[in-house]
């Protein structure tokens, strides 16, 4: 080895580096082939440090007790922590669980060991020990300035006690790191529940310290679980997301993802729409599965904010437009993917389902109270260099019985006749592309509110050239492939490297942006303790004669989709 060129060396790592994406362990058996190996791959595979459950919990750390010494000689070389606390269980979940199966008698097992190992108690580790642990790990690693952290996943909803007490002792950590510590710049924070946040936010204490964390964010990624019904809580969460958010002021990227809504149960991409009417939800609840957006601006302005990202989530037409005029003049990267546009179908006004839509209609001033939101956001003068769209569609709520009545066309039809799906159309008059002529020749344009005064929202931009399909009428331009072209933000977001993904590389990607955070032992453990719930649910469907709550079901259902995932 030592007769090889440093050059030949390097190159050989960098292929071994890549190679081992998925499977870092094996990776790091490889330092113990020569001292060079060890030198070059130190600082690569040590970049990320992990806390989980089995170097938490007493029956773990009794078979492989947690080398200080190890950490100490180490520490100094870790760029991000890898914080995953999905296996922990709540207690008062596991008090529902028990109920629930207290006449099964061969769910007795199970329900024990949820109750001695997975939940927080003095058998298996309390949040004080958390507490602690995670502190040493803190003041072993003063060049971290990147932390993700997966809360726990609850198999039954509405009981977030135990995703609190670890979101708030990890604030707290980071905000008493030691003084000579590199500020935190991304957070990526997995299974936030709206619970967990409107809780934190009652303790002044949480507060100060999420405060002292965010103050030099640059990169912030949340995934959002919403359980508590009702608007008036829905408002309150609301605000609360957006001060918590607020208080990052120097944040360059946000990228908020919704738990709540299923890819797999996505429409098809040539429908767009999914209908919910009365008989399915109420007009409340169906409200209630918006996603939290801006009603007025935080009060720490974000002025640097200039990468976006929306994903998995349901919207309102008013909130994601206050949103982008929050932004508007900072930002520059907007990238969407299965975002549902909420709209109100009732029978007795049929003429207004055009008020919301993600494009427009074409050659048509938008009336008052219209929000088309690919105009607006030309109106707003918002400066993009990348617009990137995937997976839209509308989420239509059904007043009245409607049943005997058309469907509504929204703006699905490509007024061109070139059979453009609505997400590049999106792209294109949001970012100004002039528009190509309807099949008969004439002009078709997308006018803001008056174009006399706004002549900046007008396109004024001639739009990327595209192969036309040899077989295509009409110049059909349909052949390109969405999860390929240039307009998808699903393509972009995949397939682009850390670097250039802005938004949610660190969730992707791997918090390092090398290696991903994969827990194989976590994924087990909750796919097993899905299936074992799953089972037991079974059998108390068949002595009760199928009386068990739908919701439940859906619940461990959710669990199990995910952890496949």
């Amino acid at each position: 080895m030592e007769t090889l060129p440093p050059e030949i060396v390097l190159t050989i790592l960098e292929h071994c580096v890549a190679s081992h994406y998925g499977d870092k362990n094996a990776l790091l058996s490889l330092r113990t082939v020569c001292k060079l190996f060890d030198d070059i791959l130190k600082p690569i595979v040590l970049r990320t440090l992990q806390l989980e459950f089995t170097r938490l919990d007493k029956v773990s750390r009794s078979c492989r007790p947690p080398d200080e010494d190890a950490l100490q000689r180490i520490g100094h070389l870790c760029q991000a922590l890898y914080l995953d606390m999905m296996m922990i269980r709540d207690d008062g979940e596991v008090r529902y669980l028990g109920k629930i199966f207290s006449h099964v008698p061969t769910m007795d097992y199970f329900m024990e060991t949820l109750r001695e190992r997975y939940c927080m108690n003095e058998g298996s580790f309390t949040e004080l020990d958390y507490r602690e642990r995670l502190g040493s790990l803190l003041e072993h690693t003063p060049n971290m300035s990147a932390v993700r952290l997966n809360l726990p996943f609850q198999l039954i909803s509405h009981h977030c006690r135990a995703a609190t007490m670890i979101l708030g002792n990890t604030m707290e950590a980071l905000a008493q790191r030691p003084e000579d510590s590199m500020p935190l710049r991304t957070l990526v924070v997995e299974n936030l529940t709206d619970t967990t946040v409107v809780k934190l936010w009652h303790n002044p204490r949480d507060v100060k310290n999420i405060m002292d964390v965010f103050s030099g964010l640059e990169h912030l990624i949340l995934s959002v679980r919403r359980h508590e019904p009702g608007q008036s809580l829905a408002v309150i969460f609301r605000n609360r997301l957006w001060e918590m958010i607020g208080k990052a002021p120097n944040l360059k990227s946000l990228c908020l993802v919704g738990l709540d809504v299923d890819e797999k149960q996505a429409p098809p991409q040539s429908q767009y729409v999914k209908t919910t009417t009365e008989r399915d939800l109420t007009l409340d609840e169906w409200q209630f599965r918006c996603m939290p957006t801006i009603r007025k601006p935080p009060k720490s302005v974000m002025p640097h904010l200039a990468c976006l990202e929306l994903r998995r989530v349901e919207v309102a037409a008013y909130g994601l437009i206050s949103m982008f005029q929050c932004f508007s003049t900072s930002l520059r990267e907007l990238y969407l993917d299965y975002v549902y546009l909420k709209t109100v179908n009732a029978s007795d006004s049929p003429e207004e389902t055009d008020d919301c839509l993600w494009v427009g209609l074409p050659n048509v001033q938008p009336p008052p109270n219209h929000r088309w939101i690919a105009v607006h956001l030309r109106q707003m003068r918002a400066q993009l260099r990348v617009c990137r769209a995937s997976n839209l569609g509308y989420d239509q709520y059904i007043l009245g019985d409607l049943a005997s009545a058309l469907p509504p066309a929204y703006d699905l039809r490509d007024p061109s006749g070139l059979f453009r799906p609505l997400e590049r159309r999106f792209v294109e008059v949001a970012l100004g592309y002039r528009q190509p002529p309807d099949y008969d020749g004439s002009p078709v344009a997308f006018l803001p509110e008056d174009p006399d005064s706004q002549p900046w929202a007008l396109a004024d931009r001639e739009p990327p050239s595209q192969p036309r399909r040899p077989d295509a009428e009409f110049g059909d331009l349909a052949s390109e492939d969405p999860k390929t072209a240039w307009w998808s933000a699903e393509n972009h977001l995949e397939s682009a490297s850390h670097r250039k993904n802005t938004t949610s590389g660190w969730q992707r990607n791997g918090i390092d942006g090398r290696f991903p955070n994969c827990n194989p032992f976590t994924l087990h453990e909750l796919q097993h303790i899905a299936d074992t719930a799953l089972e037991g649910m079974s059998l108390v469907q068949m002595l009760e004669g199928g009386r068990l709550q739908d919701e439940i079901l859906a619940d461990l259902a959710a669990v199990n989709g995910q952890t496949e995932e």
